[in-house]
């Protein structure tokens, strides 16, 4: 499909169009935000390889572009947004734009409280009337052109309320990928921002990233009481199922580890595995490390545990010592 095509595609829709010049991201035209382009103008206005921008928001059809910035974001977005039958990219970030029909949404930005980087865009109608574009296939910046995932089909029809939850959890989930776990956040049944929460605490963040989440969220309440898909007046602790315990317990030397440095690993492995044999094992593998090993004292260790469970540690802990020790939280995700 030519660039010509494509945009009296977009046209046809009711997509509010603006040409911006070749290689570009933004329209020269003077007061593009009320710019609205006649059909019998296209040919004029886009048959030299104009890029394409389009209007989001009411003014077309209240077409919703949910834009993806970092890779911890495109790694997790299926497990997050609802399939739509409109999603776009380029070859560096491919499937990063992901658009919706949803009658009064709201424009918001999502950003990393530690260092300001932007997670991911709602793009849609701002407030006090402020317009936003999003560039379509088959436009061309910095030599990427974007391209369709698939067919061109109608974006999906959709509740705003519900997308913009959707949204909010998927920025929490990145966030839990890039400062907590990978293999956690590929797990969204769960309490995120407690873990966050946790983080914050054990690594002076001052309650940055858990705040994020909660506002993200509308949680007034510290606890999250929602996975992505179903809100929860009860939420499961961290658990084994949510980490790779082997793989923490790797990154944590223990050659010669003292007995409460020792014991709180022990205490924090009880509280992630809720006890099961499981967490005994790693806890037991981990312990053998030690030249101070004794098989009879990391099994009395365990059933004290079992006697009088932590109730102030869980997983938190772990991450925070194998971190200390070079473990990253990050997983291979494409690129930017």
């Amino acid at each position: 499909m030519t660039g010509l095509d494509a945009v009296r595609e977009y046209h046809r829709r009711g997509w509010r169009v603006v040409p911006v010049p070749t290689g570009q991201k933004r329209p020269v035209i003077r007061g593009w935000q009320n710019f609205w382009a006649r059909a019998e103008d296209l040919a004029r206005l886009f048959g030299a390889g104009e890029n394409i921008s389009v209007i989001v928001g009411s003014v077309s059809g209240d077409l919703v572009d949910i834009d993806l910035d970092c890779s911890e974001v495109v790694g997790l977005v299926d497990l997050y947004l609802p399939i739509t039958g409109a999603i776009f990219g380029r070859p560096s970030k491919p499937r990063s734009h992901w658009l919706y029909i949803a009658p009064g949404a709201v424009f918001a930005t999502f950003i990393d409280p530690l260092d300001g980087a932007t997670l991911l865009e709602l793009r849609t109608d701002g407030r006090e009337g402020a317009a936003h574009l999003t560039l379509l296939p088959p436009s061309l910046t910095s030599g990427e052109r974007r391209e369709w995932s698939g067919d061109v089909v109608a974006p999906r029809v959709i509740d705003s309320t519900a997308l913009r939850d959707a949204v909010a959890w998927l920025a929490v989930g990145s966030l839990v990928a890039r400062h907590v776990s990978q293999y956690a956040a590929e797990r969204p049944d769960t309490d995120f921002v407690g873990l966050l929460n946790e983080i914050d605490i054990l690594e002076g963040h001052g309650g940055k990233l858990g705040g994020a989440a909660r506002r993200w969220l509308n949680l007034a309440d510290p606890v999250a009481s929602a996975a992505p898909q179903q809100r929860r007046p009860n939420v499961k602790r961290h658990s084994q199922d949510d980490f790779d315990l082997a793989e923490l317990m790797d990154a944590i030397p223990n050659d010669c580890a003292g007995w409460d440095d020792w014991n709180r690993a022990g205490l924090a492995l009880f509280a992630a595995s809720a006890g099961s044999a499981d967490g005994f094992a790693a806890f037991d593998s981990w312990s053998r490390k030690s030249p101070k090993y004794d098989p009879r004292t990391v099994a009395e260790r365990w059933d004290n545990y079992r006697r009088s469970p932590p109730t102030r540690i869980s997983i938190g802990s772990l991450l925070h010592l194998a971190r200390e020790h070079g473990w990253s939280p990050r997983g291979t995700l494409a690129g930017d």
